[in-house]
Order: C-alpha cells, then sequence, then structure tokens
C-alpha cells in the first residue's frame, strides 16, 4: 500500500519538522516578538512529547493545560505505531542524516539489535516510578528532545552568544560542579553519535525512554508490514534502522520497535514490503510478530533500585547556605512543585537575554541536578522580561503578564554595609541604588560629586561612583533593603560585583520567597 512515495514523503516531514524545531530554538530568546515565535509555542516540540507530560503530570499529581497535546501524540502513537520516532523526533532525523553520510562513505552499520536492546524499557520503567515517588529525576535528560534542547540551549548557545568565552557563558561557574554536569548533555550527545556509527540508531533501540514509551502504545497498532510474496532475500533485515525485522525470517518482525521508516518498502527487490491498516485485536490479524518480552527479574530488580534510590532525589547539598542561595526564576512555583515539574531542557536559559540563569550542579544537593538557577553575578534579571515564563513547556516557571512579573518575591537582597565601598572607604557609590527596578533600597542622603546629572525620581547623581568624598563629609549611601519591595532581581548584586573586590555588599538570598510584593506608595 505504502512504497517509495511515502518514504520520500516522510523524510521531507521529518527534516520540514527538524528545521522547524531548529528554528523554533533559535527563536528563544527575549523578546520573542519575531513572526515565528508569536504564531507557534517555542516549546512545542516539547509539549508534544507523551512521556514528558506523563512525568510531569504524574509527579504534580494534576492536568497541566499547555501538556495535553501529549495525549495527541500518544493516540496517533496507538493508531499507527511509532511514526513520533520515524517522522517527527529531531534526533531521529539527525540519526539518519548522520547515516545517508556514512552510506556515501561505505561503512556498515546495520545490523540487529543488541541482546540489551531492552534497556529502554527499564530506564522509562525508573522514570515513571519516580514520579509516582514524587519527582522528576536526572534520567528525564534521556529523553531525546530534552536532550538535544538542552544540548543547543546550554552548549551551542553560550558558543554562539560569546565565542571567546563559552566555557564560562555555558555555566562552568555554578557550583563545584557546574562545568562536568552542563557539559554532560554534550558528551552524552557525543557519546549516542559515536555508537551510532556502529551500529544504526543504536540510542533509539537500546536507550531512548520516549522510544520504549511509544513502543508499548504502538504495540497494537493498525498500520501494520504485510509480506505477501516475500522471497526470504533478507535484504530488508539489513536496511532496517532499528533491527525490528527478524534476520533469521524477514517475513517476521517486531512491531514496537518497527518507526514506519518505510526503508523496507524502497529497498524490497520483488515489492514484498507494503504497510496496510489492519485490526489492532491480536485474534482478527496473521501472527507475524516477534513481541517483547520483558524480564521478570529484571523489572523487579528495576523497580527496587529505583524505590531506594528515590530518597537521594530528594537530597539537599547539606551546605546551610545552598537553600538561602537558591534562587529560581521569577514566579517559579514553590520548590517541591518546581522540582516536579521542571524536565530540565534549558529553555529558559536559552531564553533569557542576560545569562543569569544556569543549570545547577551539585551545590544545591542532587534533587536541584540541571534545574535553572539565577546566578546574580552574572547578570540582572531584566525589568521587562518574561522570556523564561514563555519558553517553559510544563509551567514549572508559570505564565504571566510583564505587568505581573514584581507581583510575587523571588527572594531578598541582603545589604552588609562591612563590603560597602562607601563605607569602608567613604566613597560614593550609588550603583545598587539606581538599578534597583522597585526602589527598594533605602538610602540616606549625604556627598555627592558636583556636576553630574541627578536621577530625575531618585534625586541622587547618576554617576560618579567610587569617588572619595571630602575629608569629614559622609557620602550618599544605602542604609537597608526594603523587605516588602525587593524581588531578587539580582541588579543590585549584579552591578555591586562590577565595583568591589572580593565579595559584593549585597548578595541576593530566597529570603521571602512566593511572598506578595507591597510595591504602591
Amino acid at each position: 500500500m505504502f512504497g517509495v512515495p511515502t518514504r520520500r514523503v516522510r523524510i521531507v516531514v521529518q527534516f520540514a519538522i527538524f528545521f522547524l524545531w531548529a528554528a523554533l530554538i533559535v527563536a528563544t530568546h527575549h523578546p520573542m516578538d519575531s513572526w515565528l515565535a508569536k504564531k507557534i509555542p517555542v516549546s512545542i516540540m516539547l509539549r508534544i512529547d507523551p512521556l514528558a507530560m506523563t512525568v510531569v503530570m504524574g509527579g504534580m499529581r494534576m492536568g497541566i493545560q499547555i501538556m495535553m497535546l501529549g495525549f495527541v501524540t500518544m493516540g496517533v502513537s496507538m493508531l499507527l505505531g511509532r511514526v513520533f520516532c520515524g517522522w517527527v523526533c529531531p534526533l531521529g532525523a539527525i540519526f539518519d542524516a548522520y547515516g545517508w553520510v556514512l552510506r556515501r562513505m561505505r561503512v556498515r552499520f546495520e545490523g540487529p539489535s543488541p541482546s540489551w536492546f531492552r534497556l529502554k524499557y527499564y530506564l522509562l520503567a525508573a522514570l515513571l516510578l519516580f514520579a509516582v515517588l514524587g519527582g522528576v529525576s536526572p534520567l528525564m535528560g534521556f529523553d531525546p528532545i530534552v536532550l538535544l534542547t538542552r544540548v543547543a540551549a546550554v552548549v551551542i548557545n553560550p558558543i554562539w552568544r560569546n565565542h571567546h568565552d563559552a566555557l564560562w557563558q555555558a555555566g562552568g561557574n555554578v557550583g563545584l560542579h557546574g562545568w562536568i554536569f552542563d557539559t554532560a548533555s554534550l558528551v552524552l550527545f557525543m557519546t549516542i553519535m559515536a555508537g551510532t556509527t556502529k551500529l544504526s540508531r543504536i540510542w533509539c533501540r537500546t536507550a531512548c525512554p520516549l522510544g520504549g514509551y511509544l513502543a508499548i502504545l504502538s504495540r497494537n497498532s493498525m498500520l501494520r508490514r504485510d509480506t505477501q510474496g516475500c522471497v526470504h532475500c533478507n535484504i530488508c533485515s539489513h536496511h532496517c534502522p532499528t533491527g525490528a525485522i527478524s534476520f533469521e525470517n524477514a517475513e517476521f518482525y517486531n512491531e514496537s520497535e518497527c518507526i514506519k521508516c518505510f526503508a523496507c518498502s524502497q529497498e524490497c527487490p520483488v515489492d514484498a514490503n507494503f504497510f496496510s491498516l489492519k485490526s489492532p485485536f491480536p485474534a482478527f490479524r496473521p501472527q507475524s510478530q516477534m513481541p517483547v518480552s520483558l524480564e521478570r527479574r529484571e523489572i523487579l530488580a528495576t523497580a527496587a533500585f529505583t524505590v531506594l534510590a528515590a530518597p537521594a532525589l530528594q537530597l539537599s547539598s547539606g551546605d546551610p547556605k545552598s537553600s538561602k542561595l537558591l534562587l529560581r526564576p521569577p514566579m517559579s512555583r514553590e520548590e517541591h512543585d518546581f522540582l516536579g515539574s521542571c524536565i530540565r531542557c534549558a529553555e529558559c536559559m536559552k531564553a533569557c537575554p542576560t545569562g543569569i540563569l544556569k543549570p545547577a550542579g551539585l551545590e544545591h544537593g542532587l534533587r536541584a541536578l540541571w534545574s535553572p538557577v539565577m546566578v546574580p553575578t552574572e547578570g540582572p534579571c531584566l525589568e521587562g522580561c518574561n522570556a523564561c515564563s514563555q519558553a517553559c513547556p510544563t509551567d514549572a516557571i508559570m505564565k504571566y503578564p510583564i505587568e505581573k512579573k514584581y507581583a510575587f518575591k523571588g527572594g531578598t537582597a541582603l545589604f552588609n554595609s562591612n563590603l560597602c565601598i562607601s563605607y569602608t572607604h567613604g566613597k560614593f557609590c550609588s550603583e545598587c541604588i539606581r538599578v534597583c527596578p522597585t526602589n527598594a533600597i533605602e538610602f540616606k542622603k549625604g556627598w555627592e560629586p558636583e556636576g553630574i546629572k541627578m536621577h530625575p525620581k531618585l534625586g541622587i547623581a547618576e554617576a560618579g561612583a567610587e569617588q572619595p568624598a571630602p575629608e569629614g563629609k559622609v557620602p550618599t549611601r544605602p542604609i537597608v533593603v526594603n523587605f516588602d519591595r525587593c524581588v531578587a532581581c539580582g541588579a543590585c548584586e549584579f552591578a555591586c560585583n562590577q565595583i568591589v573586590f572580593g565579595e559584593p555588599a549585597m548578595v541576593t538570598t530566597s529570603y521571602g520567597r512566593a511572598t506578595p510584593t507591597v510595591l504602591e506608595g
């Protein structure tokens, strides 16, 4: 029923979707005003990911509206099989393009799947069980769309932004382990591509939890392979990119492993491979399948390991200061719910225009690994920006209009006069006061440099930092941070850090997170 033309259509659709994904990745940046970003949600590929939907909704014990598209993918998979893997997945498109190159180089990389191809099902079981126990595990980084988005966000994007300082921008300064774990996504991706050189789509066959999830859903799909007139030449077996067709008898195949790429239809010399719609009920169709069977002992071992490992995902760093300095993007959910809904895709880090969002290492514990944290010494959170909220595919950072950005506190900045140069050196400095978007820093008026333009609202000099006050005079200086007005945007800490040596006098903390602000008056 379907042959060469269908495969060509698949390739066109597959790469059209890949280039759409790539264009959306490029469009994921403040101010999100491109035509594409206005028409299509930049995180659409993650929103249609059924595994991400299941893990997040299972962990949160609630439905999340923007992830409901995952049900569409589930329905299509139950009806037509793993077409998502063969037609939509951007990592699959990379594998197929790489395979085309290898074939032109006459590299032999097709063959039967290894005996451990069931690993993806055990990874899937662990992921789902972790979600039931209340958290998104780091194994979510094995999801192909999450993995590829992370590579684009925290490896390619920093180089794109600042090629001469790429490692710093990529998050190497976040804690003791930030560089290691930030680079782990790239190492994993390169390892996958190296493995693909040996065996086609080895990741899809053996370790992709999304592939395992879709394989279970498509076990009884209706679009199935037919082999009437097969001459048992096994050409289709050698060209199947996922090893779904038996090498012993080409008439038998594994429906759960078939990604509907139609390579078998194109390569068959007698046109004996074609696909047609059949009954989803096993009793009413020919027995030409090799169903996947999982070992009960391995399933129990996976469950036991997951239950024992689950408490480790809730571990904090053990450092009392860690929770005080753990800053989340504006309007993030409460910490427990945030960790239960953040899939560590790094879309928010890609969207952030100042680089204040970085991937967490182990400085905040295993539970926060790879999740976004604000590092104010890297930059401020811009007043008119809600790009991270728009980019988040799971509402871990809740959607909000820009005028509501400061409705709730993200934390509070603390002022240490012992580190402020206006106290220690008697120098005029009003940087922190001027950059505060909510006028939260209270100050005492004193000496200021002459001939400098005054701030229209604050009534202090707009420049002249580090100029020493005349003997016997006290310069204008900050006194305290107003708790009700501070939103923990990090602007004061970033400005202070550009001036002082050593620790900045302003330190942004999580104290008061999610408390309503009082900005009137």
